[in-house]
């Protein structure tokens, strides 16, 4: 672009490719720290069914963005087809085909190449455009979005890995509660569920309202220690408390415990993305299964919230306590503490640990697909529980009330737990 061109440019324009291009590049040093996190010789292995290797993570985000930037936003040729291949998550590329990705320096020589072609494109674009995919630089924020989702699946991977490594041995903490779960009476009302920011994701739109009649929901997430009475009481092992797919898939599995979780002679410790630790009795339990949540629930005499029930009480704002940035004040999120924190009550609706709801995936409606069928659309059969909230990985950038994840019922290996509800 030449310095006239520049010169014409309208200066909000100019100031919001500046945001962006700061935006990318603070994404962009969190996702290379985590790739000095990985040991070689796990780069191209995978160390899970559900997971593609990990470092095709990696190669997979500058993927996106350029195919999704370069390519879709300014109809423009990709760098490598090899590499656009092989790099996308597309059935015709299977997980076991996806360990034929470059080494280190090859996926950091990608990430590199890609980035300056989406930065270049960004020069050139017309942020004022009335393509959608254009407007105010959607395709930029797109592909942030992507990679901060990208950079929680790497820490979850990352706790994959250490189970596979040589570990140190750890004492537990006493198992000594301080937090003793209570329910609160919520008054039912109709509220503006969903949204319709056009930097939101396609699932959560459109904005819409929505009744929800009185209910009871716990204060604090399920913690450790409700868990391990739970696990006492022998709730792996009494049918009555499982649904018919749940008790297959926990028969299966032979489930006992939490994912990560195991049993110390003097105690319960977890691992955690650098090594086994000790798991704090107040800290919400995490690696559960929705099997294993409705399980739990239905022990305790209670439900799991539905996912309308959740969004209610987290609207006060853009965020559950309102419209302020996120910082770790508010919530436990953003890689900032490297594990769950003992719970905090209803100030844990954002990060800490993701909570399930009993609720389907399933589009609002006046639903429309943007800007592909295949990241919401194509899940949207029935087959996936919506969770909610966050995690302690989760990007401030996605951690929005309104944002919407799903996992199959069976999936455990997230950051996954969950709280309780119950009729008035």
């Amino acid at each position: 672009m030449s310095d006239l061109t520049v010169a014409r440019e309208p200066l909000r324009a100019i100031s919001r490719k500046s945001e962006i291009r700061d935006r990318l590049n603070a994404v962009r040093q969190r996702t290379l720290w985590l790739l000095d996190q990985v040991p070689d010789d796990f780069l191209r292995v995978r160390v899970h069914d559900f997971y593609s290797p990990i470092g095709w993570h990696f190669g997979h985000v500058g993927r996106t963005e350029e195919y999704w930037v370069v390519g879709e936003a300014l109809g423009q040729p990709l760098l490598d087809d090899a590499l656009t291949f092989i790099l996308a998550d597309t059935p015709d590329n299977p997980k076991d085909n996806r360990v034929n990705i470059p080494d280190r320096p090859g996926l950091i020589d990608y990430l590199e190449r890609t980035r300056a072609s989406v930065l270049k494109a960004l020069d050139q674009a017309n942020l004022d455009s009335d393509e959608p995919i254009l407007a105010n630089g959607y395709a930029w924020e797109f592909a942030i979005q992507h990679e901060c989702q990208h950079q929680e699946t790497i820490a979850e991977m990352l706790h994959l890995i250490q189970r596979e490594q040589p570990q140190e041995a750890i004492e537990p903490l006493p198992w000594k509660p301080a937090v003793c779960s209570e329910m609160t009476a919520i008054p039912g009302g109709t509220f503006t569920m969903g949204s319709d920011d056009p930097f939101g994701y396609d699932n959560e739109k459109p904005a819409h309202l929505k009744p929800v009649a009185d209910f009871q929901l716990s204060k604090t997430p399920v913690t450790a220690f409700e868990w391990t009475e739970f696990i006492n009481d022998h709730g792996y092992s009494r049918p009555e408390l499982w649904t018919a797919d749940g008790w297959e898939w926990r028969t299966a599995e032979d489930a006992t415990m939490p994912e990560f979780w195991l049993r110390h002679p003097n105690g319960w410790v977890t691992y955690g993305p650098w090594g086994l630790r000790a798991l704090h009795p107040d800290e919400p339990v995490c690696g559960i299964s929705a099997h294993e949540a409705d399980a739990f629930a239905r022990w305790a005499g209670k439900r799991l919230p539905t996912e309308a029930e959740w969004e209610y009480v987290a609207a006060t704002g853009l965020y559950p306590w309102g419209d302020e940035e996120p910082t770790t004040q508010h919530a436990n999120h953003g890689l900032s503490a490297w594990r769950p924190l003992p719970v905090n009550g209803l100030h844990d609706l954002a990060g800490n640990v993701w909570e399930w709801t009993s609720s389907a995936f399933l589009p609002y409606e006046g639903f429309e697909a943007y800007p592909y069928d295949g990241y919401s659309k194509d899940h949207m059969l029935g087959a996936h529980r919506v969770c909610r909230g966050g995690s302690w990985a989760t990007s401030p950038t996605i951690l929005r009330r309104t944002f919407r994840n799903w996992y199959v019922p069976t999936y455990r290996q997230g950051f996954l737990g969950m709280r309780l509800a119950a009729d008035k």
